[in-house]
């Protein structure tokens, strides 16, 4: 009977462990305000989900991102005319109403950067 109730108290001792650690990571990667700062997709990257791309799209992309990326030197930032020509040529792949759904996604995208980066009226006291 005693060997029944140690079993017990172990197993809730381990399972309370792991929900303090999973309540710990979560904090940790939260800031004070509360808001998740992890890995972040490109804007373009968010709207291609809304093309809803065939495999054979997504194979093509790809290889376009692949080729892009060999063409830059090591440590270096892409130029904005040569992110414009990526673009250009990730969007040849899409058909009309793929693309026009990710400049409206594109548009939502950006709509919500900038009010949540606008300035916002300082409280009166």
């Amino acid at each position: 009977m005693k060997s029944l109730t140690f079993k017990g108290a172990l197993g809730a001792a381990i399972i309370a462990g792991i929900a303090f650690a999973g309540i710990g990571i979560s904090n940790a990667a939260q800031s004070p305000a509360g808001y998740h700062h992890g890995h972040h997709r490109p804007p373009i990257a968010r709207a291609m989900r809304a093309a809803h791309l065939t495999r054979a799209q997504h194979l093509q992309i790809r290889k376009i991102r692949q080729e892009f990326r060999s063409t830059l030197t090591p440590g270096t930032r892409p130029s904005r005319s040569q992110m414009k020509a990526l673009r250009q040529r990730i969007m040849a792949v899409l058909t009309p109403q793929q693309r026009t759904a990710v400049q409206q996604r594109l548009a939502q995208i950006r709509a919500a950067h900038r009010s949540a980066n606008a300035p916002r009226p300082a409280a009166t006291p």
